[in-house]
């Protein structure tokens, strides 16, 4: 089980919120195993990208009895205003606490703290680590990713879901739904080999929807979307597809 630490002590209202926030998004993913992730989106200091990359490749190991996962780092290239994308994997619970971090993550939070200039966090449902990592990490070159946050209409997020379900790409897309924290409802993360792939036009699967019947569904059921193109960093392991 692991832990995030938080400054401010959470009470029994907001667990109980979390709980059934869980569960809403659990109920809007299609029948599959999935896993709790935290989705973590920071901009750099002022000439401080290049620093703040090495921190976030060598984090403090994990404490006695946690396992050991390197988390997807991907790097904006156009797009939004945050510089990283940090993808970890929580497993199925995660607990959050009020107690004091240990030492070494004291140190290290020193360390970050004036390499950024702002960061957001946000707890998400997603697939197994596993098909994250397949779908996501490239076993060479360097993969480029459109990565794409999505708030739906109101009431229609059920909606809005089961269209970005049909419009993905199987084996090179992965969609998060949100639990708490950042005003998405999905974030849906596309790997492509090559800019070349990136710039074409997308080739439907058999029996899908065509990028303009996706796109005016979309507009039915969803208030705003706003999309960046990244690289990756490091992170995650490559599995064969």
């Amino acid at each position: 089980m692991k832990e995030t630490y938080i400054r401010n002590g959470l009470s029994v209202v907001i667990m109980i919120l979390l709980s059934l926030t869980i569960a809403v998004a659990q109920e809007s993913q299609p029948a599959q195993a999935f896993e709790l992730y935290h989705i973590h989106v920071v901009n750099a200091a002022p000439g401080k990208l290049t620093e703040l990359i090495d921190a976030y490749k060598s984090p403090p190991g994990p404490e006695a009895g946690e396992p050991h996962v390197t988390p997807i780092i991907l790097r904006h290239a156009q797009g939004g205003e945050w510089d990283l994308i940090v993808i970890t994997p929580l497993g199925k619970q995660t607990t959050i606490t009020a107690s004091a971090p240990t030492k070494a993550v004291q140190e290290y939070n020193q360390r970050l703290a004036p390499l950024s200039s702002w960061h957001g966090d946000t707890f998400a449902v997603g697939p197994a680590w596993a098909i994250v990592q397949k779908a996501l990490v490239p076993a060479k070159g360097e993969s480029i990713y459109q990565v794409t946050d999505y708030r739906s209409l109101p009431g229609h997020r059920t909606q809005l879901r089961e269209v970005l379900d049909r419009a993905a790409a199987p084996g090179h897309s992965v969609l998060f739904a949100h639990v708490e924290g950042a005003p998405w409802n999905f974030l849906n993360i596309t790997r492509y080999n090559t800019w070349a792939e990136l710039g074409a036009p997308p080739q439907p699967a058999a029996g899908a929807t065509t990028p303009q019947e996706t796109g005016l569904a979309l507009r039915n059921h969803m208030a705003v979307h706003h999309d960046t193109i990244a690289t990756y960093v490091s992170g995650g392991q490559a599995i064969a597809k």
